[in-house]
């Protein structure tokens, strides 16, 4: 592509509010956090449409470079290339892409207003639990979850049904000394807010370290293997596929 009908493209994307993504031979200068220079290679850019500046080389996820939403872009012709100059000032940043060959580009207005649900969060755990309590065990009540207390939030709370008042923290990954140490805060707490001494905790997560079991029992805690729930079909293991049939 030749420059001219580059800078046509660039120009209407960026007063369009567009986003623009083009594959282009460059060399890069960084000044801002640290101080980097990226010397000529093939590179693939990004101009989403609130501003966010990406540069990918052609391998692995993250940007070689970027700025935020909101950077000023500006693109001039400087000795017989392009120059891309992009700024972020509450930052202080700086990015000049020196563009010398454009191989392809795309433009085009997205919508899209939508925002991603995070399955499998502890908050989805408590949730379970609250409305599974005998995955826990036959006896266990729940009266709330996520109460607030001086010492943060429990996942869930409630008794046992037999007077005992249980304290349950929930970790979506394996759990180790310092979730033993965050449940044992609470249970103290609870001790104190209620005034008994007849309170214990349960750990629930999928895995729990071994010094984490020891600490648990020290205390007279306990563990319940709980994996964090799986709403999307893709992750129902029971659902049937062709090779079932």
């Amino acid at each position: 592509m030749n420059r001219a009908d580059f800078i046509d493209h660039f120009t209407e994307a960026r007063a369009k509010h567009e986003m623009l993504v083009f594959f282009c031979s460059c060399e890069i200068v960084y000044s801002g956090r640290a101080e980097a220079h990226l010397p000529k290679g093939d590179r693939l850019i990004v101009i989403k449409q609130d501003g966010v500046f990406l540069i990918h080389q052609p391998e692995k996820g993250n940007p070689i470079n970027y700025l935020k939403s909101g950077a000023e872009l500006n693109l001039e012709k400087h000795e017989g290339h392009l120059l891309l100059k992009g700024k972020f000032t509450p930052n202080k940043e700086f990015l000049d892409v020196e563009i010398y060959t454009v191989y392809d580009i795309l433009r085009r207005r997205l919508e899209d207003g939508q925002q991603q649900t995070l399955m499998g969060s502890e908050a989805d755990m408590s949730d379970h639990i609250r409305d599974n309590p005998k995955i826990i065990s036959k006896d266990f009540k729940p009266v709330s979850r996520e109460e607030h207390t001086k010492v943060g939030f429990l996942d869930v709370f409630g008794h046992d049904g037999k007077g005992k008042l249980v304290v349950i923290e929930c970790k979506r990954y394996t759990a180790g000394l310092s979730a033993v140490s965050q449940l044992h805060r609470y249970v103290e707490k609870i001790k104190e807010i209620k005034g008994t001494k007849k309170v214990t905790g349960i750990l629930a997560c999928p895995k729990v370290t071994t010094n984490a079991k020891e600490m648990l029992k020290g205390y007279g805690y306990s563990w319940a293997n709980i994996k964090p729930p799986q709403r999307h079909a893709r992750h129902d293991k029971k659902q049937q596929n062709l090779s079932n049939f």
